[in-house]
C-alpha cells in the first residue's frame, strides 16, 4: 500500500496526490510528521524533505514525482505527450509561484516578512496567476477542464487557487481572483464538480 509523509498541516504539495489517489479510490496510508520533530527525522529521508511517498519497502521523494505517479496510477495523467506538457506546466507553475511567496513567510522578522509579503503582492501575484490564466486561455475545453478530461493540472490549479484566495496568506487580498474571472469560474467549476467535492480529502482540506 501507498504510504504519504508529510508535516501535521495541509498544504498542496501532499494534497494533490492525496486527492489523486482519494479520486480513484486507491487507499493510501498518510502520516503526519509534527513540524518540531522534523529535525530528528529528516535524515531518514531523500532530499531530507517532505513530501515523501513509501512503496514496496522504497521511500521516494519530490512533489512532482509523487504527484505525477499518483496521477497515473489514479488515471489522472495524460498519455499524449502534448497534453501531459499541460499538466506539467501546471505543476511546474505551482512550485514558481510558491517559492516566490515562500520568502516572506519563512522570514521570521516580521516587518522584513511584511515588506517581503508587500514585494511578492506588487510584483508576482497578478503576474503568476496572470500566467496560469494566460495557460488555462490556450488549453482549456468545452469541460472547463486544462485538458480533454479532469486531471491533475485542475487539481493542482484549484488548490492553488483555494490557498490563495483563503484569507491564511496575511496581506494577500482575497478579492485579487476578481481580476480573472475564466479562473474564477474554472474555481468554481471544480468546487461544483461532484466526483471530486464528495471526497474525504477535499472535505478535510476545505474545511
Amino acid at each position: 500500500m501507498i504510504k504519504l509523509t508529510y508535516f501535521d498541516f495541509d498544504f498542496w504539495r501532499i494534497d494533490i496526490a492525496r486527492l489523486c489517489l482519494g479520486y480513484a479510490k486507491i487507499p493510501y496510508k498518510y502520516n503526519r510528521i509534527v513540524r518540531k520533530d522534523w529535525d530528528k527525522k529528516k535524515n531518514f529521508f531523500p532530499f531530507q524533505q517532505l513530501p515523501v511517498m513509501e512503496l514496496n519497502g522504497k521511500i521516494y521523494g519530490h512533489t512532482h514525482s509523487i504527484s505525477r505517479f499518483c496521477a497515473i496510477k489514479s488515471g489522472l495523467y495524460e498519455n499524449d505527450e502534448l497534453k501531459a506538457l499541460i499538466i506539467d506546466q501546471v505543476l511546474d507553475w505551482a512550485n514558481e509561484i510558491t517559492f516566490r511567496i515562500a520568502l516572506s513567510i519563512r522570514e521570521k522578522n516580521q516587518d522584513k516578512a511584511k515588506k517581503l509579503r508587500q514585494r511578492f503582492i506588487k510584483n508576482d501575484l497578478n503576474k503568476w496567476f496572470g500566467f496560469l490564466d494566460n495557460l488555462y486561455k490556450k488549453s482549456a475545453t468545452k469541460n472547463n477542464f486544462f485538458t480533454e478530461k479532469f486531471s491533475l493540472a485542475d487539481i493542482t490549479a484549484w488548490r492553488i487557487i483555494l490557498w490563495f484566495t483563503s484569507g491564511k496568506l496575511f496581506d494577500v487580498p482575497e478579492e485579487f481572483i476578481q481580476d480573472f474571472p475564466r479562473l474564477k469560474s474554472f474555481y468554481k467549476s471544480i468546487n461544483d464538480y461532484d466526483k471530486f467535492n464528495k471526497l474525504s480529502e477535499f472535505k478535510e482540506i476545505t474545511n
